[in-house]
């Protein structure tokens, strides 16, 4: 599998407003899971930033590549790449677990709770976003959104606009869940 021409695949099929999702063999998964795993340990931004494409473009989730991205997401990464790591992660964790019917891992909680305290607030956005898909286990937050919500003179910035409207209407949500 060439990755370099797969992702300029998906490139152009994006830019021309058309869908690239992928259906990869069993021999290109465990291609990916490996180029991806040395790319992380090898700290290549340019590599991860292509199989994160690649596997974000699969047609069907991939539940092997949980520990994958969990790794990934414990590293300290460009905010672009934690973005990229997280919209992989609501599809091949969130997704292929609620279909299995389990739970999400404690330590997949504890890498968003921690990715809500980035400084950068596109990841704290994009982070919410995901806590969003978490359903009910998603309220394992609530007691962190007081120390995330951006005050009101950061409502012009658009992510942190976003953090606040994604806060309120989670605690919406939720408020049911929290004790008098």
């Amino acid at each position: 599998m060439d990755i370099d021409q797969v992702y300029q695949s998906i490139l152009n099929k994006l830019s021309g407003d058309s869908r690239s999702l992928i259906r990869y063999s069993p021999s290109e998964l465990e291609f990916l899971s490996t180029t991806f795993a040395s790319a992380l340990t090898s700290g290549d931004l340019e590599a991860i930033e292509k199989v994160l494409c690649l596997m974000d473009h699969s047609a069907a989730d991939h539940s092997p590549w949980e520990d994958l991205l969990i790794q990934g997401l414990k590293q300290d990464l460009p905010p672009r790449l934690i973005v990229f790591h997280l919209n992989c992660s609501r599809k091949h964790v969130i997704q292929a677990r609620f279909k299995k019917g389990h739970r999400l891992h404690f330590d997949y909680l504890q890498v968003l709770q921690k990715l809500l305290l980035s400084p950068s607030p596109e990841v704290v956005e994009w982070t919410l976003r995901t806590i969003e898909e978490c359903g009910n286990q998603g309220v394992f937050f609530l007691k962190d959104f007081d120390r995330i919500k951006p005050p009101p003179w950061k409502w012009f910035n658009a992510h942190h606009r976003a953090v606040r409207e994604l806060i309120t209407m989670l605690e919406r949500r939720w408020s049911r869940f929290e004790k008098p």
